[in-house]
């Protein structure tokens, strides 16, 4: 008998119950769709990740409120965005200066156009085969080069205006070291922060000034290379350039800031009123227009956002701001692998659904995750 119970009572103390991991705790600012479409995709894909997560009543709150409440435990995660969220960290009385950027000074010199060529390859004849395939294929050089035949498939995938032929090979420019690309600023942004905070990788989906381009621009330019600002620069002759007052003034990231970085001798330049933008875009009084990246009108207007290669201006992309003591190594990585699949492009569709369709948006967010 006591050597039953002695038994007995080592299985009892050898068993341990391990304690389930804190659950996070997301939310998001009341009444912005953009943050409560990112609140909702960051607790999704948690969820499927096999987290415990919280989903919280959006709060009332400005940046300053929820920065301080996430320090105080109220919750553990909230969307943000980069530029926004460096400029607020130090603004704050106690934070160190934040380093000066680099800008140009003079004019930029305009690079020429790079034409894009459509060249018809023979028929292709395959060997041993009862049939002969007569398709014609294109190849097309300056932008994205595919030639296809029956049994092979050559690419060539260019950036600016480098090519290789015969291999899939992707030339990418250097990210300009100004401080305005997204991983600068996220470095400078978990610095300034205090020690309880920290902002992940960031997403490609950003929220700032762009130039954006009609679809009629984009068809009349279809025979030059028409995909960042350098290769406006080099068609100005050729476009009309529209933009609010501001835009047009804006020397940090608007018209003289182009000009600085870019150059380029547009056709003319029209101001155009944010209350008037729709208007002008649908009677085609510019070609391409100043305009926020997340402007429904991007998406309902067929618009091409022509892409910053010399990030002129600062980037400001989606972020997570999270509780140091719920960011763990696979939280991150969780987070980083869904905004790594999402751009500026569908998350202005998604906002697009949103506020024009009054599409709900955790229906919206569904959606989304489902496609990763």
């Amino acid at each position: 008998m006591l050597a039953f119970t002695a038994c007995g009572s080592d299985s009892t103390s050898s068993t341990s119950v391990l304690p389930l991991p804190p659950r996070i705790g997301v939310t998001s600012v009341k009444g912005d769709p953009e943050s409560e479409l990112l609140a909702a995709i960051f607790a999704r894909v948690l969820e499927d990740g096999r987290f415990r997560v919280a989903r919280k009543d959006p709060v009332e709150l400005d940046r300053a409120g929820y920065y301080q409440a996430i320090q105080d435990g109220e919750f553990q995660l909230i969307p943000d965005f980069s530029g926004d969220l460096l400029s607020f960290v130090y603004s704050q009385p106690d934070a160190a200066p934040l380093p000066s950027t680099p800008t140009p000074s003079a004019p930029a010199t305009t690079q020429a156009p790079i034409p894009v060529t459509t060249t018809t390859l023979p028929p292709t004849t395959v060997a041993g085969a009862d049939t002969t395939d007569t398709t014609d294929t294109t190849e097309t050089t300056g932008a994205t080069t595919t030639a296809a035949v029956t049994t092979t498939t050559t690419s060539t995938t260019t950036t600016g205006s480098a090519t290789t032929d015969g291999a899939t090979t992707t030339t990418v420019p250097a990210v300009p070291s100004n401080g305005h690309s997204v991983a600068e600023q996220v470095l400078a942004i978990n610095a300034g922060m205090p020690d309880a905070l920290v902002v992940n990788n960031g997403s490609l989906a950003e929220n700032r000034p762009v130039v954006a381009c009609t679809e009629a621009a984009m068809e009349a330019n279809a025979s030059t290379q028409l995909i960042t600002l350098t290769n406006l620069a080099s068609v100005a002759p050729n476009i009309v350039l529209g933009g609010s007052a501001e835009f047009l003034a804006d020397d940090s990231a608007g018209y003289p800031a182009m000009q600085r970085y870019y150059g380029g001798e547009f056709k003319n330049t029209v101001t155009v009123d944010d209350a008037d933008l729709a208007a002008a875009i649908a009677d085609g009084d510019a070609d391409c227009f100043g305009m926020n990246s997340l402007n429904p009108l991007i998406t309902t207007e067929k618009m091409t956002i022509i892409e910053d290669d010399q990030l002129m201006a600062p980037s400001n992309a989606v972020v997570a701001l999270i509780a140091s003591t719920s960011a763990t190594p696979d939280v991150m990585n969780t987070l980083d692998a869904v905004l790594a699949r999402l751009t500026t492009k569908r998350l202005n569709q998604m906002l697009n659904e949103i506020v024009v369709n009054g599409t709900d948006p955790f229906v919206v967010a569904n959606a989304f995750v489902d496609t990763l």
